[in-house]
């Protein structure tokens, strides 16, 4: 898969369910919520240190400060945005449970530290938003596992009675696992709600709608990326005549059957979806070389020999080149991009089928002023 896409913090469905690129979105609410709690984590650590039940000699106050100093660095990463793609997620994740836990065994109370673990419920809500339900998994092992070990170490210090401790313990851990674990459940049936109406019904690829919001997401990593934009649209050729000939069951199979080959064809690259009966629309991301390449093999990749009935496609495409500062999405550059992209697939229809139309043009994006 092209790593362009990789820079996308989460899934597909979970990007269409706050694919909005306004202040108002549901992702950039996320995001600035998990970034003021990473911030948030240094401030408390740097107040725990003025308090008496914060670390003991000097080793763990300059723990405690090196770790909270240390974590203003991935915090400022999150909020422009440099933390992106799988391994950087997991990493930032490790680092916000690790980091927590070796700051609250430094504190002289553990009181205190079973008090300051209810940090884990800011990371909790990271697992569940940008990592998947094992890693969240392993979040709520890792919590639970602390946690216990501090109230432990609390009724075996004797500084507080076992009913207080057991009592601050069960607070914590009701919202460490609860409120972390509740949201999962709630995020994911919404989610499913949400992608109910973006999905098309019958190839389970996006349908007109999802593959606006799409590609909302597609144009702002392209122009992260300095990465060119692809608008393909893609026409079965003689349709009606494999329904008449083979009845609605088998043309509802060709089509499933070529729409699950186009998105494999651009998978890692961009998305298909099905826009009309027999029409698909892709869009894709890369370099203008990396794009007319796979623009003109599409009509092979849909096709296989053995097929029956055999199925072949029209392509027509047209491509958006990369201009700096060009960041927000152009509805209406987007849409004289798709009606290229459909002139151009009737042309090849037009001249026998089975292609794609790679006739030199182009729609480049307006620069901004």
């Amino acid at each position: 898969m092209d790593p362009l896409l990789h820079t996308w913090p989460v899934s597909s469905t979970v990007m269409l369910w706050g694919s909005k690129s306004g202040r108002g979105s549901v992702l950039r609410l996320v995001r600035l919520t998990i970034g003021f709690c990473s911030l948030n984590f240094s401030i408390v650590a740097f107040l725990f240190l003025l308090s008496g039940e914060g670390p003991d000699g000097p080793f763990a106050r300059s723990w405690l400060v090196g770790i909270a100093t240390v974590n203003l660095i991935p915090t400022i990463l999150w909020f422009v945005g440099r933390i992106r793609g799988s391994r950087m997620l997991k990493l930032y994740g490790l680092w916000a449970d690790l980091g927590t836990a070796s700051i609250l065994i430094t504190f002289t109370s553990h009181n205190a530290a079973l008090f300051g673990a209810a940090l884990f419920v800011a990371t909790g809500a990271y697992f569940t938003y940008f990592l998947d339900r094992r890693w969240l998994a392993f979040h709520l092992a890792f919590a639970t596992t602390f946690v216990i070990a501090l109230t432990v170490l609390g009724l075996t210090n004797g500084d507080y009675s076992a009913t207080s401790v057991i009592a601050r313990t069960d607070v914590v851990l009701c919202a460490v696992i609860f409120i972390p674990a509740t949201i999962q459940f709630t995020w994911r049936q919404l989610l499913s709600r949400a992608t109910g109406s973006k999905v098309d019904a019958l190839t389970g690829l996006l349908n007109r709608r999802g593959l606006w919001d799409m590609s909302e997401r597609i144009w702002s990593v392209a122009s992260a990326n300095r990465a060119d934009i692809a608008v393909a649209v893609v026409d079965i050729d003689k349709f009606k005549a494999v329904n008449d000939t083979f009845g609605h069951e088998v043309g509802d199979a060709v089509i499933i059957r070529t729409g699950t080959r186009l998105q494999e064809h651009v998978n890692g690259f961009g998305y298909a979806a099905r826009t009309g009966g027999e029409e698909f629309t892709v869009v894709m991301i890369g370099t203008p070389y990396g794009l007319r390449k796979r623009i003109a093999t599409l009509p092979k990749a849909v096709v296989n020999a053995s097929d029956d009935p055999l199925a072949t496609v029209s392509v027509g495409a047209a491509t958006l080149p990369f201009i700096p500062h060009q960041e927000e999405f152009d509805y209406n550059e987007f849409s004289r991009a798709i009606v290229a992209a459909d002139h151009l697939m009737y042309d090849a229809k037009s001249a026998g089928g089975n292609a794609a139309n790679t006739a030199p043009m182009t729609v480049p994006r307006r620069r901004a002023p």
